[in-house]
């Protein structure tokens, strides 16, 4: 009776699309288009945010540990941009694969950072990769629709996923997610103090190249780009006395009146334009992204006809966080994802274009001062790991560290150790310890997305320095 039990319990499970650990079967990932045979499974699909008209659900990809996955943490990942798909960014950075040359398969990423976590992916916000909305309104982004969103799908996320509820969790991100993962970081533990039911588990997070004070963020690329010989001493010291009242103690949310309309000029174009005749904003977005790397040319034409797509520069195939685009609208990588579930008739893109797509984000917010979120976080003893590339001329290393510094300052935290670091014998660049929670490292070579430029030496900080928080 008991065998004869099991089995029928078995048969409801997978009756009702669930298996017996608890996960969805009805999103399990059969296998991707051109993918290697794995042992770990993948699961991809919508998670419904609200039973109205609204109709708002985020599409997640999630990906079990390589090894023991039932004891190992859970990581969430959140891109950037504001508006491009962690999903999509997956497959460039920390998930398992990476596409081919000819963007027509994938390859193993051996630097996943599957090795040491589950990953979970999520296109946040609302328009941002394969998520949608029914209600048009619901585009217009901002910091804190998408944080209450984020919170929202990891309480049905975790009813979607049982046995992750008690689970050790990581929260990580590039670029624009230096608010997404503070802010989500800082929600669910004010979720956890008004839930006596599910607490989430955080650990810690890891932030790369994190955007926290855009103004003084775009500032720091004069700094940067003027000791590099690409900013002319006459534009760099004009910036500096045009923009010098934003400061540590003068950081607000909205551009102040006494800021002067030159300085405003000089914090929405490139440093290129003042005095690059043929200013080219291909160069210019290159140079942001990477300073000392040759920059791949999109060409979808040659993948269309087979051909590859790669640029090698310095050691790295800069067209790797480009060909995604290609493979991910290839005939049968919707249907193996399980996406796109409205039959939407329109081309999967990695990050939203505001002049094209519907997709908008509060200006006001990408302002917005995130050390307090930090210093909250920090009171609240959670670890903070930060990894910069030294060439990401986007959120340069030093404007960073210049934060940091003036976040400690406040704190009384004290600068523990600066010493370099290394990875495989070789310097991996400068870390810095502030107090027992705060680390900052710089990534020699590393752009603006070091998991994509230095993928090695960003797993080997994830997992020494936030997982296993060595000091």
């Amino acid at each position: 009776m008991e065998i004869h039990g099991i089995f029928l319990l078995c048969y409801l499970f997978l009756a009702l699309g669930v298996g017996v650990d608890g996960f969805p079967m009805n999103d399990l990932i059969t296998k991707l288009p051109g993918q290697p045979d794995v042992s770990f499974r993948q699961f991809a699909g919508y998670i419904g945010l609200d039973e109205g008209v609204a109709g708002r659900s985020l599409f997640y990809y999630f990906v079990e540990a390589e090894n023991d996955p039932t004891n190992q943490p859970l990581t969430i990942w959140l891109t950037g941009g504001s508006g491009c798909s962690s999903v999509g960014d997956a497959f460039s950075s920390v998930g398992p694969f990476i596409t081919t040359k000819n963007a027509r398969g994938l390859k193993r990423n051996l630097f996943s950072w599957n090795k040491v976590s589950n990953l979970l992916f999520i296109d946040s916000p609302i328009g941002a990769g394969w998520s949608y909305s029914n209600t048009s309104s619901d585009y217009n982004n901002g910091d804190d629709s998408t944080t209450k969103l984020l919170v929202t799908f990891m309480q049905k996320w975790y009813e979607t996923y049982p046995s992750f509820k008690s689970r050790d969790l990581y929260l990580a991100g590039s670029s624009y997610a230096g608010h997404y993962v503070p802010n989500l970081a800082n929600a669910l533990l004010d979720a956890n103090k008004q839930s006596k039911e599910l607490k989430f588990n955080l650990k810690g997070i890891a932030l790369g190249n994190p955007m926290l004070r855009r103004k003084l963020d775009i500032l720091a690329r004069y700094d940067f780009f003027h000791t590099l010989g690409l900013v002319d001493s006459g534009t760099y010291a004009e910036a500096k006395k045009e923009c010098n009242t934003i400061d540590e103690d003068n950081y607000f949310s909205k551009f102040q009146a006494n800021w002067t309309y030159t300085c405003h000029v000089f914090l929405n174009y490139s440093p290129f334009m003042f005095h690059n005749d043929a200013f080219d904003s291909y160069y210019e977005n290159s140079k942001l992204f990477d300073a000392i790397r040759d920059p791949c040319v999109v060409n979808f034409t040659d993948l269309r006809l087979g051909k590859k797509l790669t640029k090698v520069s310095k050691g790295v195939d800069m067209c790797t966080y480009i060909r995604p685009d290609f493979y991910f609208n290839l005939p049968g990588v919707l249907k193996a994802f399980h996406a796109n579930r409205t039959n939407l008739p329109k081309r999967w893109k990695g990050c939203q274009n505001i002049t094209e797509d519907k997709f908008q984000y509060n200006q006001n917010d990408k302002n917005r001062d995130m050390l307090p979120v930090l210093k909250s976080l920090l009171q609240q003893s959670v670890p903070i790991t930060i990894l910069s590339g030294d060439v990401d001329g986007m959120v340069p290393a030093t404007g960073t560290l210049h934060h940091l510094y003036k976040l400690t300052e406040e704190m009384n935290i004290e600068l523990t150790k600066h010493e370099a670091w290394s990875y495989k014998n070789k310097v991996g660049g400068r870390k810095y310890s502030f107090g027992d929670l705060l680390t900052f490292f710089t990534v020699r070579d590393g752009n603006h997305h070091v998991t994509f430029s230095k993928p090695s030496e960003a797993l080997y900080i994830f997992t020494n320095f936030t997982i296993n928080r060595m000091h």
